[in-house]
């Protein structure tokens, strides 16, 4: 009798070590996916202007903005028949609610909340201009329609340049 009960306290020791041994490979977090790094893996790639304000946009009103993941991206626009490119460093941050920070290489800024549809197809951007709610939302695309080599702008300022209908984007202070 005592053989056997001692067996299968054996077996039971040895059931639960396993048990707890492989349940610890598995880590549950409720925070969001970038609280270490201040990049949200969902944001990257190419997102497509669609609309703004609930209307739709098309023609050179259409612009594209491309999350490296890694807090560098790229913002594309068409001016007449020809693609340009201006770099960005952007980083997020999570306060109740998503905030996005971007840092145009021409000096400019953008911050902005931002969120995703529920198959996260659909990305919303939204500030305040002037006490205006402003929305942008972007849609998912892999490949642009236009060709992937965009021409890259010479070093100037953005006021001689019309960049497009960018996201929240902050004026230059002129000195």
């Amino acid at each position: 009798m005592r053989r056997n009960l001692l067996h299968h306290l054996q077996i039971l020791t040895v059931v639960i070590i396993s048990m707890l041994s492989l349940s610890s490979c598995i880590i549950v977090s409720d925070e969001p996916h970038y609280p270490d790094t201040g990049y949200d893996r969902d944001l990257t790639g190419m997102w497509e202007l669609s609309h703004i304000n609930g209307y739709r946009v098309s023609g050179y009103e259409v612009n594209w903005l491309d999350f490296y993941g890694d807090g560098w991206g790229m913002y594309y626009y068409k001016s007449g028949h020809s693609t340009y490119e201006l770099p960005f460093e952007y980083y997020c941050e999570y306060d109740f609610d998503n905030w996005l920070y971007i840092n145009y290489s021409d000096g400019t800024y953008a911050e902005m909340e931002y969120w995703f549809d529920h198959n996260y197809t659909q990305l919303y951007l939204e500030w305040y201009d002037r006490g205006e709610r402003v929305t942008y939302t972007y849609q998912y695309c892999n490949d642009p329609y236009w060709a992937p080599s965009a021409l890259k702008l010479a070093d100037t300022r953005s006021t001689d340049i019309d960049f497009g209908l960018r996201p929240g984007v902050k004026p230059l202070e002129i000195q």
